[in-house]
């Protein structure tokens, strides 16, 4: 029972981690094309 708690606490632990991930992830590309789009015009 204890194992399986702890599962699911690390696979929520892990998903959170995916999901900051997924944020910086698209903050960057962002950010990224705001800089390209700036050295195009």
């Amino acid at each position: 029972m204890l194992a399986g708690s702890s599962l699911l606490t690390l696979l929520d632990d892990i998903a959170t981690l995916l999901d900051d991930i997924s944020v910086m992830g698209k903050l960057a590309a962002k950010k990224t094309a705001g800089v390209l789009g700036s050295d195009l015009s």
